[in-house]
């Protein structure tokens, strides 16, 4: 299902227009710029990742018609509409990476544990090059270990050690850190921001050697029936009648209120 249609789905259900609703199903959805394979989803399509979108967006939208609507119920539903049911981390690195007795978990395993204890060789100093406030250091370290709090499964590491979270710690944080520099500094104006891209982009590679992209990652790993939504069942049946409604509503231009 396409952004479009969740947020006419989302206007039916609360009022007001698609265009209330079209930037948070489109942030949800965002992860299909990195791959058209239907395991996309895995960078977003949790609970985990709806609470991300809450960081992003807040608790609560309001819509045209000036209804609050819990941003955290929206974009559960996106995902029953998606994959059928409420999924999590665990839901998806079990049935992504079913063995973990292979090389590549086993480096996964050792990085994991490796961040957990804060053992990456140079990343305490990359950190003092990099100048941060130690609250920004603390908020970088806790983003990318989010996926750790409801999986022990040593590939959920790669949920947060992509390329797209690159660009998603951008949602969260901005475009740029401000240095810790002190105020008598003169210059201080001139090399007071670093960009956040940089800084993950850094930190992500002196952690693995690499930053993998989603779609290496999607070649590497398993599919199950349930991540394309075969098995969603009665929420299959539901979606098609939504669709179907909003379809009817378009033609008679319910969607085109300005």
């Amino acid at each position: 299902m396409k952004p479009l249609q969740h947020a006419q789905i989302s206007a039916k259900n609360y009022g007001g227009n698609w265009t209330d609703y079209i930037e948070i199903h489109s942030f949800l959805d965002s992860s299909k710029a990195t791959s058209a394979h239907f395991k996309h989803r895995f960078l977003l399509h949790h609970t985990e990742g709806i609470e991300l979108a809450v960081s992003v967006f807040g608790e609560k939208i309001t819509n045209s018609e000036k209804r609050e609507i819990s941003t955290r119920k929206l974009l559960t539903e996106h995902l029953i509409e998606d994959v059928g049911r409420i999924v999590s981390i665990e839901d998806w690195v079990r049935d992504l990476m079913p063995e973990q007795n292979n090389s590549f978990c086993r480096f996964l395993a050792k990085k994991r544990e490796q961040i957990e204890t804060n053992a990456i060789n140079g990343e305490r100093e990359l950190f003092q090059a990099f100048n941060l406030r130690q609250k920004d250091i603390e908020a970088i370290k806790k983003f990318l270990t989010f996926p750790f709090e409801n999986s022990d499964h040593p590939a959920a590491l790669l949920f947060s050690h992509n390329s797209f979270a690159i660009f998603l710690a951008e949602k969260i944080f901005g475009y740029a850190f401000v240095k810790n520099t002190k105020k008598t500094d003169k210059d201080a104006f001139k090399k007071q921001l670093i960009a956040v891209r940089e800084v993950f982009e850094r930190l992500i590679f002196l952690r693995l050697k690499a930053v993998y992209s989603p779609a290496e990652i999607i070649a590497r790993t398993n599919e199950a029936d349930w991540m394309r939504g075969i098995d969603a069942g009665s929420a299959k049946a539901e979606k098609q009648r939504l669709a179907e409604i909003c379809r009817e509503d378009e033609k008679l231009g319910v969607y085109n209120r300005k």
